[in-house]
């Protein structure tokens, strides 16, 4: 195998701000001849062409508007949200009830595809299953703070800081998370 197989090559110049892409060759012979008409001020970077991607699992948290199953905003989040449902509300276009919902998963459209799959079983499920999902039980140093259920087993999950600002039926399990 050629070593330059599968590069690409990428004449640049400046310096900062000025820094620029100038052109981008498939074979280094063609860039090396392109740099012979060109001054000192030019330079020569070879970067790997179709270089793998690397997977990671990682936690999604997908917003939804509760009335249209509309998603409005996908952020990346740390592990411990994995699994977990909230109701809140956004103000970024107007004032809107939003259910969020963690997922984890490698990608961004394997996320999405979970989480839609999960927004019409919890809106189904949502008497039974997490009846406490759109009220108020929590007191924490935020009154944004939303409750947190897990999707799987329908417990309300309590962040640090937060506690229970009323008291629960026994048929909800409460968990804390440090």
């Amino acid at each position: 195998m050629n070593k330059d197989e599968n590069k690409v090559f990428v004449v640049t110049t400046g310096e900062y701000s000025d820094y620029h892409i100038d052109r981008v060759f498939s074979t280094r012979k063609k860039a090396l001849e392109y740099l012979d008409t060109k001054d000192d001020s030019y330079t020569l970077e070879v970067f790997d062409l179709d270089e793998p991607i690397e997977r990671t699992k990682q936690v999604y948290q997908i917003c939804f508007s509760l009335e249209k199953k509309k998603v409005y905003k996908v952020d990346i989040r740390e592990g411990k949200y994995a699994d977990l449902i909230h109701v809140h509300q956004w103000n970024g276009m107007g004032k809107m009830d939003m259910i969020s919902i963690f997922v984890e998963s490698d990608s961004r459209n394997r996320a999405l595809k979970v989480a839609s799959e999960r927004y019409g079983a919890i809106i189904a499920g949502e008497q039974t299953m997490y009846p406490y999902l759109r009220v108020g039980v929590l007191r924490h140093y935020s009154s944004m703070c939303p409750a947190f259920f897990d999707f799987n087993t329908g417990e309300l999950v309590l962040m640090p800081g937060q506690d229970l600002s009323t008291d629960l039926p026994a048929f909800i399990k409460v968990r804390k998370v440090e």
